[in-house]
């Protein structure tokens, strides 16, 4: 039983998670597909060819090296992307002929080339050492090699390259060349959960591998099973349905081994329990979270094909068992460790047996119609493991006329383009054809029909991978060269993204976004910046796959394999095989490259300078800003972070002199604005790879002093700090109560016109509305009707429970010390306020008679202390959109959600840190008339990152301006500079951004839309970018100009380019 375990282990692949990928590129397969590559064409009865070998013919190669390293005990093997190389999991030993020369002779199967490499091995079979640097690099053997004569050992070739993304020796630590989001997948180590626990159990229990599918199906029908392990039958969770993943494919390579647990239970009986899983997961919801996992469940299950789910399936072994004209040891052989055993208790282990007795056949002197009878059975066998190869699963397809057809034209045509095609003609033929099949399983009933669809499409999908391989290759060729063909490029990345849509590994919305934007760009390749806009965003669409893999399996892949006995490097390689076989990988490949050429035609640093300088402190490194408060708090040692994450609203903790940023940030952002308030030193990394590159370098000065210089242009250098300090833009002292605000007047108990509205008694946002409405009749742009609801009416409706109030807000002060429990204290504090402070109906009338009936309305905060010159206040309290007019609940409910406000965490720990008190922070509220923009922005009539006063700075966006106050997604917005004296617009960056956000329906909710940039006027044409930006900045500097101030300006471009300012702050 462990010799079978062991020759399982040996046959499989570097492990995808719950994945296949095509043999021809060398990534790993279930083991079922391993061990018995595609020959034959399914079902038909041919005679065999002389000489036929069932692993498809190839070539037997003598691998020869030289090499003194060995000590005694010791070996030199070869191992590479090849069954007949052990498929980078079992070294072929090696001979001395003589010493210090080694040579072995291997069968390789593949017809095109293959990578492999040298290492030292001990007795057991153990690498000991690997030649090359660090496993990074491979040699090739290419199809028309009769020999590979290789020199000494470790010294590689010219074309030696990185390893492919499945094979190669497995190191842990080896990345390929491109960004995936992450450097490193960490695997959660701990205990396994309940549902992980009872497949644990429930393995342990099962000894073959029908009763192991029989404990995977009662999860889906045995209501007792499922409670136990709390799993819903009728809405299995995505988390349960990836454990069930991850126990398939360990079972399915050989990881999890399957015994005769006696009995008498035929093939027949996998196949129904194949048939029943599948049928469960069918009547599963399906949405985009599950949707990917249960399509990789599905080709790790048996076929249930009518001639396997027959009473007496899979015949034909017997009748040769009973042969006569067979020697008696071989048909012993066939009777006794085959056919008894596939007829009695059937198992992957099978197939190694099928396969050393084919062996002998295949080379043997035996009759041939024997021969013939044990081909045809082979063929069956492979097909009832599903380990058929691409070309004849696709012609069993058009023998059986299926999927129905419609097909067969596409079949054929896809066919004849596989074997005679470029890489375009290929990909766009097997997009025709995956999206056919894609619309017939849409439609189509569980059955045999649709398994034998999906296990054909699956099969083109890896096939996909490999051609994309090729693509990438080309184009990271063409890159190292200084330039790429952008058609190309877009043509092919065009098909990736189609080929990921249909495997259901990114958004349908968004890759159908950037698909049809990538046909306007193959139009006109000319535009550097639109392409590396549009780059960014489908770069970030592998950086969500990726990042989807580690949420659902990190954190149980390594306690499911512990408990099953799984090789712990095999777990711990889960994920990151996973996410390399997918055709994204491949995609990421090509984006990054041509990214790259992107960047270099425009000078464009890795490094965004949100706000530059000097600044001097103890090196750290968080996943967030809220990650470091709620660890350390807001005080202490002054600290340079490096951060992963931002959410664009966040407070800086005054403790915080510098911010190293793994990802983009609107520069007007909310924490943008903070971070130049503060002074504190701000860098932006335009993807992983600069980030990751800067932090490694620094890694030996964590937490000591560094000194962190940033300039203009985005250059940014880490250093242990030899002296001085900080030297941002001079941040400003706390200032004290009495510096942030005067006595509020709260005399005002009625809402009033904004021109009405005074800083002293509704708020400096909705003062400044008030002046806004003014310039805005001279200046020629447009300002919204509204009005404010003053200070005294909160206090009038806070008046009746004030001490108990004041008693919460000191509780808070004398309590909250970290994150959890001052957001406990300040959501007691919002409960109080929802309950307490009631909304007149009376505020409710009077708005509704100053905004006109049927529209929808901005509720926005207009507190005392925020908009001031000396305290920004920034993002920290609410702005309710989208609200109804004509209903007095919704207006009543904004009006309430925007007072509660008062007391989000972070508000009140900004007033806090600024010594503030809290019953001197009171909410005035802005109404006005909602702009449905096509377009937002955000301005500054002095450029804050150059500090040059003779530039406007814009950053704008698709869609409501949400976008970028919160930094909320990530991408970059459009990017401008006006000159006031030449008055010129300069294009800095173009948008990246994936979504729109937008108003729908009744809720205060703003809905996301994925955006076409090539239907946005912005985006496509210069002419008008330059118009447009340029009314913008003229509206801009004439707020300045009568305000007697520098503005931070907001407002939103309408779909007839109007022009409307909604809000400024000095």
């Amino acid at each position: 039983m462990m010799g079978a375990r062991a020759a399982i282990r040996a046959s499989a692949l570097l492990l995808l998670v719950l994945g296949h990928a095509a043999s021809v590129c060398g990534v790993g397969l279930p083991l079922r597909a391993a061990i018995l590559p595609a020959t034959r064409t399914l079902g038909r009865a041919s005679a065999p060819a002389a000489g036929l070998r069932l692993r498809g013919g190839g070539r037997d190669i003598e691998f020869q090296i030289q090499c003194k390293d060995t000590q005694p005990g010791q070996s030199v093997a070869v191992t590479g992307g090849s069954d007949g190389l052990g498929k980078w999991k079992k070294p072929l030993k090696m001979k001395p002929s003589p010493f210090p020369d080694w040579k072995v002779t291997a069968h390789i199967s593949e017809e095109d080339t293959v990578e492999y490499k040298y290492c030292i091995i001990n007795d057991d079979g153990k690498v000991e050492k690997w030649e090359g640097s660090s496993g990074h690099s491979n040699r090739k053997l290419v199809p028309e090699a009769s020999a590979a004569k290789d020199g000494k050992f470790g010294d590689m070739p010219a074309h030696a390259r990185p390893k492919p993304p499945s094979g190669g020796p497995p190191q842990q630590q080896e990345h390929h060349n491109v960004d995936l989001g992450h450097a490193s997948f960490n695997v959660g180590g701990g205990n396994a959960n309940k549902f992980d626990q009872a497949i644990i159990d429930g393995n342990n229990k099962a000894g073959s591998w029908r009763q192991k599918l029989e404990m995977v199906k009662n999860f889906f029908y045995d209501k007792g099973a499922a409670d136990a392990a709390g799993f819903n039958m009728e809405r299995p969770s995505t988390e349960h349905l990836a454990s069930i993943a991850i126990y398939l494919h360990f079972l399915s390579t050989g990881q999890v081994a399957c015994h005769d647990v006696g009995g008498h239970h035929r093939p027949c009986a996998h196949a129904n329990l194949a048939s029943a899983i599948d049928d469960a997961l069918n009547k599963v919801p399906k949405d985009a979270a599950n949707a990917y996992v249960m399509r990789k469940i599905r080709p790790l299950l048996p076929s249930y094909s009518s001639a396997y789910t027959a009473q007496v399936p899979l015949t034909r072994i017997r009748d040769i068992a009973h042969r006569s004209d067979i020697p008696k040891d071989m048909k012993d052989d066939i009777k006794h460790n085959l056919q008894n055993k596939l007829h009695r208790c059937a198992g992957p282990e099978d197939l190694v047996t099928a396969q050393r007795i084919w062996s002998k056949v295949e080379h043997g002197d035996y009759n041939s119609d024997f021969k013939h009878q044990m081909w045809i059975f082979m063929g069956e066998l492979k097909e009832f493991f599903n380990a058929g190869g691409l070309d004849e699963k696709l012609q069993d397809l058009k023998t059986k006329n299926e999927p129905d057809a419609g097909a067969q034209a596409l079949i054929d045509k896809f066919l004849h383009e596989k074997h005679n095609g470029d890489a375009e003609a290929r990909l766009y033929a097997m997009g025709e054809l995956r999206s056919y099949i894609h619309a017939f399983l849409a439609k189509t009933e569980h059955g045999e029909v649709a398994q034998r669809a999906l296990l054909a499409d699956v099969a083109i999908e890896q096939y996909a991978f490999v051609m994309l391989a090729e693509a990438a290759a080309r184009i990271e060729g063409e890159a190292q060269g200084g330039g790429v063909n952008w058609k190309f490029v877009f043509s092919i990345a065009s098909q990736a993204l189609l080929n990921a849509q249909l495997s259901e590994t990114v958004n349908p919305k968004e890759a159908a976004a950037l698909v049809q934007e990538a046909q306007s760009l193959m139009a006109d390749t000319s535009d550097l910046q639109r392409a590396k806009a549009w780059l960014d965003r489908a770069l970030r669409a592998c950086t969500s796959f990726s990042d989807a893999m580690q949420k659902l399996f990190l954190e149980r892949v390594l306690p499911i394999g512990q408990g099953l006995g799984v090789d712990q490097h095999a777990a711990s390689v889960f994920v990151e095989a996973e996410v390399r076989s997918n055709v994204l990988f491949q995609l990421s490949r090509i984006l990054t490259a041509s990214l790259k050429t992107a960047k270099h035609g425009l000078n464009a640093p890795p490094w965004t300078s949100l706000q530059p300088g000097k600044a001097v402190g103890k090196l750290a490194e968080y996943h967030s800003l809220q990650a470091l408060v709620d660890s350390t708090g807001a005080g202490g040692e002054k600290l340079v972070v490096f951060l992963q994450h931002a959410e664009g609203d966040e407070d800086i903790p005054a403790n915080v002199v510098g911010i190293v940023l793994a990802e983009e940030l609107p520069l007007l952002s909310h924490l943008g604005v903070r971070a130049r308030q503060q002074g504190v030193v701000f860098a932006c990394s335009d993807g992983q790879g600069p980030f990751d590159g800067l932090k490694g370098g620094a890694k030996g000065l964590m937490g000591k002093q560094v000194q962190m210089d940033l300039d203009n242009n985005g250059n940014v250098k880490i250093a242990e700090a030899t002296g001085g300090g900080s030297s941002g833009k001079a941040a400003a002292a706390a200032p004290s109560a009495a510096s942030i605000v005067a006595d509020f007047d709260d005399s005002v108990k009625k809402v009033v016109a904004c021109a009405d509205a005074k800083e002293s008694t509704a708020g400096a946002k909705a003062a400044a509305a008030g002046e806004i409405e003014k310039i805005a009749q001279k200046a020629g742009f447009a300002a919204p009707l509204g009005c404010a609801l003053p200070f005294g009416l909160m206090m009038q409706a806070a008046k009746p429970k004030w001490s108990e109030y004041l008693k919460l807000c000191d509780e808070f002060d004398g309590a909250a010390s970290d994150g959890p429990q001052a957001e406990a204290l300040a959501a007691k504090i919002r409960a109080f306020i929802k309950q307490e402070w009631k909304v007149d109906s009376s505020i409710v009338k009077d708005i509704q008679g100053k905004v006109p009936a049927g529209s929808r309305v901005m509720v926005r905060s207009s507190a005392n202390c925020e908009d001031l010159q000396k305290m920004s206040g920034a993002g920290l309290y609410d702005s309710i959109a989208n609200v109804n007019v004509d209903s007095a609940d919704a207006i009543s409910k904004a009006v309430s959600l925007v007072w509660q406000s008062l007391w989000t965490k972070r508000a009140a720990q900004s007033r806090k840190a600024a010594g503030m008190k809290h019953s001197t922070a009171v909410m005035g509220i802005l109404v006005q008339h909602m702009i449905v923009p096509d377009l937002a922005f955000i301005g500054f009539s002095s450029n804050p990152i150059t500090r040059d006063q003779d530039e406007v700075y814009i950053e704008m966006c698709v869609g409501m301006g949400e976008t970028l106050a919160s930094a909320g997604q990530p991408g970059t917005p459009y990017r401008f500079s006006y000159s006031k004296k030449t008055k010129k617009v300069n294009t800095l960056t173009l948008s990246s951004f994936s979504k729109a956000l937008v108003a729908e329906g009744d809720g205060f909710e703003l809905a996301s839309k994925p955006i076409d940039f090539g239907t946005v006027r912005l985006h496509t044409d210069a002419a008008f970018r330059s118009a447009l930006v340029s009314e913008i900045a003229v509206a801009i500097e004439a707020i300045a100009d009568a305000r007697g101030s520098a503005q931070d300006v907001e407002g939103a471009v309408d779909s007839e380019g109007g022009i409307h300012i909604v809000q400024a702050r000095p």
